[in-house]
């Protein structure tokens, strides 16, 4: 049967394709031209869709979404019809499997209705594709196999309601910070240029101020934008008439891609004082600026780490992540960008012959990535996918274990980057909810900073006249979602020097813009000033609040660590972030009698975990986040995100984790 027009007009011919080279595309592309093409008889089984006798052919292939193609459009049985339908379905990656199924990506496997092919050196493991469905994608079905298993188990529990539902489980496994509705006291706002539309001190008198307060006056002030005035220019006219209407004629028709010009640059002197070290007195070396023409502005940071992925990447490379790691990652860089996630483990790179972590708490450096954890996982990439990882991610601060690489760590990342032409994301989300500022240094003993940016540590690398200086391969993701709580408002930032992505990342940005009056409030909270009672000098709203928010976010974590101390349950003293690391390995179920700790299989560690996580979410209410969902090496370890809950939810989960402790010990 000759294969319908559409088909022959979207595949390539097969001598045109040219020899094998590193991009993903060409071996798709060849793939599909000589399975449409090729001679011989037209019934052709899948597994001939590529070489299979050259490896790098079938994983690149098969990794790449040849599978997808092959399942939507032919069938895998004898009669084998020689068309696909669309040959853009190579881009939907292939799914991770089922829940409990080996967590890492098999490349080399093609599954096709109920028939598996997989290359000779990988395991078969995972689920089948997708059936079929009229009513859905297969990229949609698929989409869904990416999010954590332990979730569905989330969702079907009733969650605590003081009236409704006083016995169902506290949600203490979403980062998100309630402690942000505690008001600023004593203080009163200025806004943006210190005149309300009458011309008079907008702010009556001081008093308690919520960040809903804040962003509600702002949101409804009449007066002229914080950058009109600054330009000394409101639009075509006067200030006068620009303070007449809350929106602005240009706000209602087509924006830049990539935000805003005044909001890029309020951004990027709002992260220089965030991220930059400042200038020290008497120093001759001046601290390099964010240039705001690298800056895109999208809708939340999973957004623009997409968007940044698909740029420094093609579907199916590897994206190198250290253990543990927020959970969601898989999904956010695989749903759509195509690219699979190799943990970083670091454990046995520190401590091959230490056996604390069997014995007692983890120290917080086994959890810090260093060459040789980089160069393991590296070849792990290569193995798996048959080719070089593109991207290393970090989340520093980190998420989940709540505490700040240390400065030494990300050098070392960054340098390590660099030498392999390995791009380094660094996502530094938290980065102004770090509460804890100093600490001794685990070298010299002295007090050192707690974080320190990958931007400033990558800086002045590039003898570039504008922007940081990072060269080609260190890049920047970040967010108002944790910092301010402002997660519905989506405002994510990404970063870059890379002048070969910048257009690139800016026209992917149609898809995940931020709307024109979101950009013009995000432009007056990060310019608006408050006075404070007994300081005469105007500050920065901004300032303000984020030395509050880590003020309330220690005083709570200090609250749960003494609850841990007095119940003598090691955790991860967290210096940063919404959450603290807890090792409950204490109370998982025995290990079966022909297993022993060193040697335990990966599906008895999640089954083991999955029933504790079940017995402190249904027997006593507690929901966090399991530590195998991150991809941690050790089962037994929570994620407890201690800002989630308002301050008697609070009170009543420390009651509850007394109670969990308490009848577990009790009952041995």
């Amino acid at each position: 049967m000759p294969p319908p027009p559409h088909a022959t007009s979207l595949a390539p011919s097969s001598t045109s394709i040219g020899p094998p080279v590193k991009s993903w595309t060409n071996t798709a592309m060849r793939a599909l031209a000589s399975f449409l093409g090729g001679s011989g008889s037209s019934n052709r089984t899948a597994a001939a869709v590529v070489d299979p006798s050259n490896e790098r052919d079938v994983r690149m292939g098969f990794a790449m979404g040849i599978p997808t193609i092959i399942s939507r459009g032919v069938g895998c049985d004898g009669g084998v019809t020689r068309y696909a339908p669309n040959q853009l379905l190579a881009f939907a990656p292939f799914p991770r499997g089922a829940a409990g199924a080996c967590s890492t990506w098999t490349a080399g496997k093609l599954a096709c209705g109920a028939r598996t092919f997989s290359t000779a050196k990988d395991s078969v493991d995972g689920a089948a594709a997708p059936s079929p469905s009229k009513l859905s994608s297969s990229r949609a079905r698929r989409a869904t196999s990416l999010l954590p298993s332990y979730l569905i188990d989330a969702r079907s529990i009733q969650k605590y309601d003081a009236v409704s539902c006083p016995e169902g489980a506290l949600q203490l496994s979403v980062a998100e910070n309630q402690l942000c509705e505690r008001p600023l006291t004593n203080v009163k706002l200025i806004r943006g240029d210190e005149n309300d539309a009458d011309g008079k001190d907008d702010a009556t008198g001081f008093g308690d101020l919520t960040l809903m307060d804040v962003l509600s006056s702002l949101a409804s002030s009449s007066s002229a934008k914080p950058s009109s005035l600054r330009n000394g220019d409101a639009f075509r006219d006067d200030i006068a008439n620009a303070q007449s209407h809350v929106f602005h004629r240009e706000m209602v028709y087509y924006q830049p891609t990539q935000g805003t010009p005044a909001l890029r640059k309020i951004m990027a002197q709002y992260l220089q004082n965030l991220l930059m070290d400042p200038i020290t007195p008497g120093s001759s070396t001046s601290v390099r600026q964010f240039h705001a023409d690298n800056l895109v502005l999208g809708a939340g940071c999973n957004a623009v780490l997409e968007n940044l992925c698909m740029c420094l990447s093609d579907p199916g490379d590897a994206v190198l992540v250290p253990t543990p790691y927020y959970a969601a990652f898989e999904f956010d860089l695989g749903a759509r960008a195509g690219c699979p996630v190799v943990p970083v483990n670091t454990m046995q790179f520190h401590s091959p012959n230490d056996s604390r972590g069997d014995n007692g708490p983890i120290p917080a450096e086994w959890y810090y990535p260093n060459t040789f954890s980089l160069d393991h996982a590296y070849a792990r990439a290569v193995k798996e996918t048959g080719r070089p990882p593109r991207i290393l991610l970090l989340s520093h601060p980190n998420n989940p274990l709540g505490v700040c690489y240390p400065p030494a760590v990300v050098k070392e990342c960054i340098d390590w980057c660099r030498e392999r032409e390995v791009h380094l994301i660094s996502d530094e989300i938290y980065a102004g909810s770090v509460y804890k500022t100093t600490h001794a240094s685990p070298i010299t003993g002295e007090p050192e900073a707690t974080f320190v940016s990958a931007m400033s540590l990558a800086s002045n690398h590039s003898p570039s006249s504008t922007g940081l200086g990072l060269g080609p391969y260190v890049h920047l993701v970040y967010a108002l979602s944790k910092d301010f709580a402002l997660s519905g408002l989506r405002v994510g930032v990404a970063y870059t020097e890379n002048d070969e992505i910048l257009f690139a990342l800016q026209k992917l940005n149609d898809f995940c813009q931020i709307s024109s009056h979101t950009q013009l409030l995000v432009e007056r909270m990060l310019t608006a000033t408050v006075s404070r009672r007994g300081n005469a000098t105007p500050e920065q709203f901004v300032d303000v609040y984020l030395e509050a928010n880590c003020n309330n976010i220690q005083y709570r974590s200090e609250k749960l660590m003494s609850c841990l101390n007095e119940l003598d349950i090691p955790y991860l003293s967290p210096d940063s972030g919404l959450f603290l690391w807890m090792d409950l390995r204490e109370f998982l179920p025995p290990l079966s009698i022909t297993e022993s700790s060193d040697d335990e299989a990966l599906a008895s560690k999640e089954q083991r975990e999955r029933e504790l996580y079940l017995s402190l979410m249904k027997e006593y209410g507690l929901l966090f986040t399991p530590g195998m969902s991150m991809r941690n090496e050790k089962a037994g370890f929570f994620r407890c995100v201690f800002t989630a809950a308002s301050d008697d939810e609070f009170e009543l989960g420390l009651v509850r984790i007394r109670k969990f402790v308490e009848g577990r010990r009790g009952g041995k």
